[in-house]
């Protein structure tokens, strides 16, 4: 693929034949949008293709329709390109002519795209992967495009790498090498995400979730993440995150669904969900909704929240984690159970050890950080692995919740966490605690 050269006039006749999207209103009030050159050169380890772009150190700007986008003060060379939405194959070329290299990739907000490549001096490596863009935009062939409707957005997602008509790949480590950067359009399988704070792509301070993690662990699939932070499974229907959700699944694609953190809170009555009535009731629906669009729903009990008792973890969600596997028995539909591994890997690493596993320097009980987040998808991964669905998993063969990994001593190191949001920027808040 490295040396795949497609005119600009391929590029656009493939966006239109895979994309596979709604063309947003942003982008189809703009005639002016550039067809980006596929291959981006950034140093010169190779000769480049022919047609590729040699980059300098530009910021992005939209006429051109690309450029770099890195956080002011960041550890992380992050690189732009004006995209339509849907798929796109993506190859990164890494390493240092002269100098040993340690580089992390991630795509948008912070997804891990592959696992951290050490390369000597001299090496260079070639990843692929294929990353999901979208933007908040629903339009539809019998409304207006200007009026169409869109995802309520909140929180970070406004100035967020996401929701935008940009793809984004960011690399970072103790000594990151980016040489080149290709991308191409394709007709992906796509693994898409609905759920919470727990499972959204978080980009501040030291906040991560198992589905920006999960990329790492899948080959040749797009994961779509729709999760966003303070979601319940009403508030993701009333603010068309599940439509945009749905408006991206196609047959043969797999949707995994984890609530319950917030459906349970009583303090919210406008999305409360008892175990014992609407919770059920909603996860069926949802899953129907799935089926209906031949697409394969997979249902995910909520990770456990780090509420130790005498050395064992007390369970929060008692009754939700029930009512996701009666349904999931009833309906004969997979199911993942992130509240048991998750326990078992809290109480594994004990109380004081699994501090390192979460947000805000071990002092949020509920939100991860790199290692837990790294460490949970690594479980789904494996399931999902396992439920035969067709997947190929890399790496999640070894994780264990009996065992876990060190987090003191685990694939990503502390350089290799990117800082996307400035200080400034808003952040995961904290979470109330359930009323029961």
């Amino acid at each position: 693929m490295g040396g795949m050269i497609i005119s600009n006039h391929s590029f656009g006749i493939l966006a239109g034949l895979y994309c596979m999207v709604f063309v947003s209103p942003a982008l189809a009030l703009d005639k002016a949008l550039p067809n980006p050159p596929l291959t981006y050169v950034f140093r010169a380890t190779t000769a480049p293709s022919v047609g590729a772009v040699k980059v300098d150190d530009v910021p992005y700007d939209v006429e051109r329709g690309y450029g770099f986008v890195s956080t002011p003060d960041g550890n992380e060379q992050a690189f732009s390109v004006r995209v339509l939405e849907g798929d796109y194959k993506v190859a990164v070329t890494i390493g240092d002519a002269n100098a040993p290299s340690r580089t992390s990739v991630w795509a948008e907000d912070r997804r891990l795209m592959a696992a951290p490549v050490v390369l000597k001096k001299g090496e260079v490596r070639t990843l692929s992967f294929i990353v999901n863009v979208r933007n908040p935009f629903l339009a539809q062939a019998e409304q207006d495009a200007v009026k169409a409707p869109k995802v309520g957005l909140r929180g970070d997602e406004a100035i967020g790498r996401t929701w935008d008509d940009q793809l984004t790949i960011s690399v970072s480590g103790h000594a990151p090498a980016l040489n080149s950067l290709t991308i191409e359009p394709v007709p992906a399988r796509r693994v898409l995400l609905a759920g919470d704070s727990t499972v959204t792509d978080q980009a501040g301070s030291d906040y991560a979730s198992w589905g920006q993690m999960l990329p790492r662990f899948l080959d040749g699939v797009s994961v779509a993440n729709h999760a966003r932070s303070g979601e319940t499974m009403k508030s993701f229907l009333t603010t068309a995150r599940w439509d945009k959700l749905m408006s991206q699944t196609r047959p043969g694609d797999i949707v995994l669904i984890q609530f319950a953190h917030n459906d349970e809170k009583k303090q919210w009555p406008r999305t409360y969900a008892a175990a014992d009535g609407a919770y059920p009731a909603f996860l069926a629906a949802l899953v129907a909704d799935v089926r209906q669009s031949g697409a394969f729903p997979v249902l995910v009990t909520p990770v456990a929240r780090r509420t130790f008792d005498n050395g064992r973890i007390k369970n929060s969600h008692e009754g939700y984690d029930a009512a996701v596997r009666r349904v999931a028995t009833e309906l004969k539909v997979p199911m993942i159970d992130l509240t048991a591994k998750t326990t078992t890997l809290y109480e594994a690493l004990g109380p004081e050890k699994s501090l390192l596993a979460f947000g805000n320097h071990g002092k949020d009980g509920t939100h991860h950080n790199a290692y837990g987040a790294w460490q949970i998808a690594c479980y789904v991964a494996h399931d999902l692995g396992a439920a035969g669905l067709g997947l190929t998993t890399v790496g999640a063969d070894a994780c264990d919740p009996d065992h876990p990994v060190d987090p003191l001593n685990y694939e990503l190191q502390p350089a290799d966490w990117p800082i996307m949001r400035t200080p400034e920027a808003p952040k995961q808040g904290a979470e109330a605690a359930p009323v029961k």
